[in-house]
This record gives C-alpha cells, sequence and structure tokens, in this order.
C-alpha cells in the first residue's frame, strides 16, 4: 500500500472525501496514490496538509516537482 494511500486511510477518509477537500477527480487522486501521476510540491503540501502529516512522510522528493526559475535569463 503507497504512503499516500496510507496516510488517508490512518486520516478516516475515503477517496472521494479527499478528493473533493483537494478540489480533484477521485481518480486523479488514486493515480497519485498509485504512483502513475506526479504531483507538484504545492500539490503534495495539500495532500499531507488534509492528512495532517508532514509531506515528506508520504511523499519521496522525487515523486513531486520542484521549479525554479532563473530570473536572470532575458528573453530578446
Amino acid at each position: 500500500m503507497s504512503l499516500p494511500k496510507q496516510a488517508r486511510l490512518s486520516a478516516g477518509m475515503s477517496l472521494e472525501e479527499s478528493a473533493k477537500k483537494l478540489g480533484i477527480p477521485a481518480g486523479y487522486l488514486s493515480q497519485i496514490e498509485n504512483g502513475k501521476r506526479q504531483v507538484s510540491s504545492e500539490r503534495a503540501a495539500e495532500i499531507a496538509s488534509i492528512y495532517n502529516v508532514d509531506v515528506e512522510n508520504i511523499f519521496l522528493p522525487s515523486r513531486y516537482s520542484i521549479r525554479e526559475v532563473n530570473k536572470s535569463i532575458s528573453v530578446t
């Protein structure tokens, strides 16, 4: 069982309830739980927040993406 799913079940929440709180379809959340979807760092934090756990406890850093923007690049 995946860590996000374990956290959801430990929080006593159904897939549908969690998805509704996150504002995403239940199927999409299921894909995240089953490792079929990558999630942004923001979405990972939202998921961890509704389960009241630290993001690092349910997602490996490679499971979510962090984007950095280099502000020194100029486009002409």
